[in-house]
């Protein structure tokens, strides 16, 4: 009788093949740590969106309501002024120029920086030129800005500080240029020496800074420019470009000067 219930209770162990790990070490907490991660990136992503200005979300936002529309930063789409850069032969020729006054040390100190902002310098210096039919001169581009000026005839009536009736046609172009720009804009005045003006100003200085407050006072009103990112100057007639003793080389001197950078005071 004992030897029979012992057989009745025997335990039969069957053992599983292949571990059966599952719980603590099974695939569950690999989801887990994805939605964790996943949210976290939202989460970042939302945070630096915040932290972002306006142009950086309007640029954002034009690149997924227009996904197959090539946008190129620092520019306005919608401008069809604008045409293909290289279109015209001799765009941007003077403009390389510029170029070679580069420092070789210079492209090696930061050799992200040079690969980026040369690049945009000068397609704004070849966008100026173009832009402006060819008719600004003087071009600069460093690593830190783009410089070029613009002939006193294509902007203002003849010694005075009030612009023209053809001026808002280049400065309309120019508006475009700099509205998609982020950097910062001075617009700097020059004159001949003594300046050729109407008589009602007391100064070379003087002069030049009204026709330089004027232009600035333009891109305002036309809402091209925020006023905190200009900065009018008016340097009178001591920085030459030409000499003073022809009448072509007067004619040089007066003349406004647009530099874009991305320093104040440069």
């Amino acid at each position: 009788m004992a030897n029979e219930k012992d057989k009745k209770k025997s335990i039969i162990i069957k053992k599983k093949k292949g571990g059966g790990h599952a719980g603590a070490h099974g695939g569950g907490w690999k989801v887990a740590y994805a939605d964790f991660m996943t949210a976290m990136m939202c989460f970042f992503l939302v945070m630096w969106l915040m932290a972002s200005d306006d142009e950086t979300r309007a640029a954002i936002a034009h690149y997924f309501n227009h996904p197959n529309t090539p946008w190129v930063q620092g520019r306005d789409p919608s401008s069809e002024q604008v045409r293909p850069l290289g279109e015209r032969k001799g765009i941007g020729e003077n403009i390389l120029k510029g170029l070679d006054g580069l420092n070789p040390d210079d492209l090696v100190k930061d050799p992200v920086r040079p690969v980026t902002e040369i690049k945009e310098n000068k397609e704004l210096g070849e966008l100026a030129a173009e832009l402006l039919d060819n008719q600004a001169y003087a071009f600069d581009i460093t690593l830190d800005y783009v410089r070029f000026s613009v002939p006193e005839e294509l902007l203002f009536k003849g010694g005075s500080s009030e612009l023209s009736p053809n001026a808002g046609k280049y400065l309309e172009k120019l508006g475009q240029l700099f509205r998609g720009y982020r950097g910062y804009i001075t617009i700097e005045g020059h004159t001949d020496n003594p300046p050729q003006t109407t008589g009602i100003f007391s100064n070379a200085y003087e002069y030049s800074l009204a026709r330089a407050v004027s232009v600035m006072n333009y891109f305002i009103e036309h809402h091209w420019v925020a006023e905190d990112r200009m900065m009018p100057i008016g340097s009178g007639g001591k920085k030459t470009i030409s000499p003073n003793t022809t009448a072509e080389g007067r004619k040089k001197n007066r003349r406004i000067e647009f530099t874009l950078s991305y320093r104040k005071n440069v």
